[in-house]
């Protein structure tokens, strides 16, 4: 088996050891590109009763389906609704216990942030531009008692993980091999397309 452990430690490792995703949460994966999909099979092996993915892509929001999804929003079709909104409505109407942004990306930020319910926890894994200041109230955001926190590589240690993840592999509960597509070197331009 062939992985790159570069895409799968952030995503499945961060929800398994920043977030330490238990039965009873609610998770939001924000970005469903190779690491967000990692973070989706790790909240399906923690058991995660309600797993959130968002993106704009649909055959993603297909994938994070097939791999645990229980809900999926599609960021470009939200009608009358802010993000915030449709999150809340699929995270019992208060929001998510824990939300992982993979992208960096300032909107998405903000929008996790702001989405979590009371006591609920933000982890950033994607990089955001350098200059970006995150701003909100401190005030309201000490007495929800909400936190915000970093993870660099899932905060795991890949001699250890890597394995883990094979495990799961082989067990059938960590699908790595629908992340994964094999083509030709002639065939690079429909790669970059598919990416």
């Amino acid at each position: 088996m062939n992985i790159d452990s570069s895409l799968l430690d952030p995503g499945s490792g961060t929800v398994i050891n920043a977030a330490k995703a238990k039965s009873d949460d609610v998770i939001l994966i924000l970005d469903l590109g190779g690491v967000g999909l990692s973070a989706i099979m790790g909240a399906k092996v923690q058991g995660c009763r309600t797993i959130i993915g968002v993106d704009r892509i649909e055959s993603r929001l297909k994938l994070a389906s097939e791999l645990g999804a229980t809900h999926t929003i599609d960021g470009s079709k939200l009608g009358d609704k802010t993000l915030v909104e449709a999150i809340r409505e699929v995270a019992d109407g208060i929001g998510p216990t824990i939300a992982i942004d993979t992208t960096g990306a300032p909107p998405l930020i903000k929008a996790g942030i702001e989405a979590i319910r009371n006591k609920g926890r933000y982890i950033q894994v994607g990089s955001a531009p350098f200059d970006f200041q995150c701003e909100f109230n401190m005030f309201t955001f000490m007495v929800a008692g909400k936190s915000v926190q970093g993870a660099i590589e899932g905060e795991a240690y890949p001699a250890e993980f890597v394995p883990q993840m094979i495990k799961w592999y082989r067990e059938g509960r960590f699908p790595i091999d629908k992340l994964t597509k094999f083509m030709p070197a002639e065939d690079f331009e429909q790669a970059l397309k598919e990416m």
